[in-house]
């Protein structure tokens, strides 16, 4: 079985990225990339996208180390980070993204549950090789 981990990663700058394993991060749950936000119904009976692209990772739950770890990539509620993701075609590819910090439920014995992050406005900068 493949770790994930090593092929999701993060960084300030794309030089300086991370692979979540590196970083001791369990692998997320990525929702599917969206090369767009809306989808237009035009009056030729067409639908267009419009928009940016977006995803998000996700966790079941995340360690508190976990979660301080990836705050620092985001300290305020949004930052520009450079990040590894699945594509529309499930390919993975590197982006520039804007970093949403998402509201999160207290910790609770040292996690966090329901954890997630959400990417916006992806750069998408082609495939990588896995």
């Amino acid at each position: 079985m493949t770790n994930l981990a090593l092929y999701y990663e993060i960084g300030t700058t794309i030089e300086g990225m991370q692979t979540l394993d590196i970083l001791g991060i369990n692998p997320p749950f990525q929702d599917p990339y969206s090369p767009y936000t809306i989808e237009v119904d035009a009056a030729d009976s067409r639908v267009y996208g419009h928009g940016y692209a977006q995803t998000a990772w996700r966790w079941g739950f995340v360690s508190q180390a976990e979660r301080d770890l990836l705050k620092t990539y985001c300290s305020g509620r949004s930052a520009i980070v450079y990040i590894r993701v699945r594509d529309e075609d499930w390919d993975f590819v590197y982006c520039k993204a804007v970093m949403i910090w998402q509201p999160e439920a207290p910790p609770s014995n040292g996690f966090v549950v329901g954890f997630s992050i959400v990417f916006r406005i992806l750069e998408n900068y082609g495939v990588s090789p896995p």
